[in-house]
């Protein structure tokens, strides 16, 4: 008779344990997010150079909550971008593609062609949105896209149609933050975890700060330099906003924060191939997640950015990808060369990305390669002379560790790296 209950006990429990596996597997993937299923929140500033933060030391820019981020997180000094310019470099993240193999290389058609010859290709792309969505993420767009229609990408919500590069979604940051927090809200009801895309027009001009921000900078002697810092001030506000908001509602630590620009701001222009133009720091932030560290060496940029999330996320990286997982130190380390390239700003061929280049770069090392292409596309809108720092010099060598600013062109006492970097250049660049 003992016997007789000691089965029926122990059917019991391997019956309920089975039913709390069953139902333990549901909740966890309706119950928001979770260790395997964080939510995700992009941060994208726009035309801010990687020296103009608290962090990096800057005698005036006021960036304590980025400081935060990047004290509290992984953050990386020798960040990059594909190319320096907005529409394209938005690209690179939403597909973790360079500019010449997402098609979108400038942020307008030259006159008489239609943006949707390059678009509808664009949409046929794997989309990191897209991915996202299909796992069961709520996606969230705000602020800039380029694209037109959000929902094309793979955005589940989105602030409407962005037509040229905005529209109503550029009033994120300037005007509220209350469509992100709504949106957390959607997600919470909705047991789901999210993702946001929060990539405003800050410091991005126009440069109307709030004047109580500007009065801050009323000492310095240069007006426009003093908006364009105020403007900074107010992105960083909005991230501190943001990054309360997530503790508010109790999702701070299930939340993968990524910032970085989408490109630089300098004498020489955003749309630059030096430094100012192309760096940007990259910080990871997920508390309990990830040890808060700053490296100094290793090279990253936003093609990482798509496979990052991805992975975080559970979700595979399409093998077109090249980029790779920013919180692996071991792939991190193992890189130690990055390509960049930059167009004109006016796009002259959907299928010929090429007939707008303007540069193709190397960074290996200390080293930093610029190789200007001989004969500019007629297309380009701005003077290259005026944004060249060697006029003549299609080859310009840098040695960033020592020079970080790029004064010196160290081409010609240096040709064995030249050559070396070209090569490298030649055997990436690749166009179907």
């Amino acid at each position: 008779m003992k016997t007789r209950i000691s089965d029926v006990r122990l059917r019991s429990i391997l019956f309920l344990a089975l039913l709390w596996l069953i139902l333990g597997q549901g909740l966890m993937v309706a119950d928001g997010a979770t260790q395997s299923r964080p939510n995700v929140v992009l941060i994208i500033s726009d035309d801010h150079a990687w020296t103009d933060y608290g962090f990096v030391a800057h005698p005036h820019a006021k960036t304590p909550n980025i400081d935060r981020l990047a004290n509290e997180g992984l953050t990386y000094a020798r960040g990059y971008v594909t190319t320096a310019i907005c529409s394209p470099s938005l690209a690179t993240m939403l597909t973790g593609l360079h500019p010449h193999q997402h098609g979108i290389t400038g942020n307008d058609p030259v006159r008489g062609q239609k943006r949707a010859d390059w678009i509808e290709p664009f949409f046929k792309k794997p989309l990191l949105p897209k991915l996202l969505s299909k796992a069961g993420y709520l996606t969230l767009h705000t602020g800039k896209f380029w694209m037109g229609e959000p929902g094309r990408a793979g955005f589940t919500d989105d602030m409407g149609t962005t037509g040229r590069h905005g529209g109503k979604a550029l009033s994120i940051g300037r005007k509220s933050m209350e469509p992100i927090y709504d949106f957390m809200d959607k997600a919470k009801r909705e047991n789901k975890p999210f993702f946001v895309w929060y990539a405003p027009l800050l410091p991005h001009g126009p440069h109307n700060p709030p004047t109580r921000l500007l009065e801050q900078y009323a000492g310095l002697k240069n007006a426009k330099y003093a908006k364009y810092l105020a403007m900074i001030e107010w992105l960083d506000e909005t991230c501190g906003e943001l990054m309360g908001q997530l503790k508010k509602k109790g999702v701070a630590d299930d939340t993968l924060v990524i910032y970085l620009a989408d490109n630089g701001w300098n004498e020489y222009g955003k749309a630059s191939p030096y430094e100012n133009g192309v760096r940007t720091p990259v910080i990871a932030h997920w508390p309990g997640k990830l040890r808060p560290r700053k490296d100094e060496c290793g090279l990253v940029t936003n093609l990482d950015v798509a496979p990052t999330i991805l992975t975080a996320c559970g979700v595979t990286p399409p093998a077109s990808m090249p980029g790779i997982n920013l919180l692996d130190d071991k792939a991190v380390t193992k890189r130690d060369t990055l390509f960049l390239s930059n167009f004109a700003h006016n796009m002259v061929s959907a299928t010929e990305p090429e007939k707008s280049l303007w540069t193709r770069s190397c960074v290996h090392g200390k080293w930093k390669l610029l190789s200007w292409i001989e004969n500019p596309p007629k297309q380009v809108p701005w003077n290259r002379g005026h944004r060249h720092k060697n006029p003549g010099a299609n080859l310009e060598l840098f040695d960033l560790l020592a020079d970080p600013h790029e004064t010196k062109n160290l081409a010609e006492k240096h040709p064995e790296v030249v050559q070396d970097l070209l090569a490298r250049i030649d055997g990436w660049w690749k166009v179907d």
